[in-house]
């Protein structure tokens, strides 16, 4: 049990805190991971759909689990606890949908096979249509987070089946095929207790956020799912833009995108799922009817960017970006309260 306190200052101190924690630790754990990843011998875009995006997506998934045992235990208010979780959820998704695959769009002109569309990106604008049919009952059922969970896996092992047939084929300058020898185990092995000391405290951050949001909905009004989509949902989208910042100044722009997308698939299936697999989770009526469509005809909308000449242009990644501004201000204008 965290403690809050009941001055308004001291709460955002402990907030900023804690969210400061929350980034800058799970950006360590994807550096672990992309090592670890690295010595194995896996592609470019494979990494950034998968070990870079769950990564990058472990504050929203810690953040999901600690709300949800909270709700479970009786600690926190189901609803408000729902309505942060699925704003930070929702909110880091449009952020790295349309903010952060426009800034990448500025700094480099991407392009994108059209494979990875008709098969990654159309994924993610499926997780999306999916979560709004489950959410249309203001509720998401540990019966329908259970659908979303296996089904992350199910789209990973797809991703591995084709993976593993490059893997088995890494070899090194001389041709030949390359071991892990025992220097390279003990690293790992480093490298694995590395990240699980970071998770610990991606968790404990998690719940003083969750807290914070807490006394601030309840002493305030403020919507919780806004302030998950405007402060948490920003701020947990960070390690992804840092990422794929570093991705593009390197000139691994496969990495880059992959890791947007991925992590766009990662927070509606493997995070959301999860916590509604724990706890279920209330929708509030903003996410319903003005979050999760934007979500998904901005993602179609991007889908024809990139499809028409398999490339983002500046002058594109210039839309996206008035489009997601134009998004938060409609959202504090005519949705700030939860319903």
């Amino acid at each position: 049990m965290v403690y809050i306190s009941p001055n308004p200052i001291d709460n955002v101190i402990i907030g900023v805190i804690a969210v400061v924690f929350l980034v800058f630790v799970a950006d360590k754990v994807v550096a672990k991971s992309i090592k670890i990843s690295n010595k194995i011998g896996i592609s470019q875009m494979f990494i950034g759909l998968t070990v870079i995006s769950i990564g990058t997506s472990l504050p929203e998934i810690t953040t999901h689990v600690v709300a949800s045992l909270d709700i479970v235990k009786g600690n926190i208010d189901p609803f408000i606890a729902s309505a942060t979780v699925l704003g930070t959820n929702i909110g880091s998704d449009i952020v790295q949908q349309l903010l952060m695959i426009g800034i990448v769009g500025l700094l480099a002109v991407i392009h994108i096979k059209r494979s990875f569309l008709k098969k990654d990106f159309l994924m993610m604008i499926v997780a999306s249509v999916v979560l709004l049919l489950f959410s249309l009952d203001k509720d998401i059922s540990r019966a329908e987070g259970t659908v979303l969970f296996l089904g992350y896996f199910l789209y990973l092992w797809y991703l591995w089946m084709g993976e593993n047939k490059k893997i088995k084929g890494h070899k090194d300058k001389d041709g030949k095929n390359i071991k892990l020898d025992g220097n390279d185990k003990k690293e790992i092995a480093v490298d694995v207790l590395y990240i699980i000391a970071g998770l610990v405290i991606i968790v404990l951050s998690a719940e003083y956020i969750l807290r914070v949001a807490e006394f601030f909905v309840m002493r305030y009004g403020i919507g919780g799912s806004l302030i998950g989509i405007l402060t948490i949902g920003i701020a947990t989208a960070l390690p992804e833009l840092t990422t794929s910042i570093t991705a593009i100044l390197r000139g691994a722009s496969s990495i880059s995108i992959g890791t947007l997308v991925g992590s766009n698939i990662t927070n509606p299936m493997l995070a959301l799922g999860l916590g509604a697999m724990i706890s279920t989770y209330q929708v509030p009526k903003p996410i319903i009817v003005f979050d999760l469509p934007v979500k998904i005809v901005t993602a179609i909308i991007i889908m024809i960017f990139l499809w028409r000449k398999a490339m983002l242009t500046r002058r594109e990644a210039l839309i996206m970006i008035a489009m997601y501004f134009a998004y938060i201000l409609l959202r504090m204008k005519y949705f700030a309260v939860d319903v």
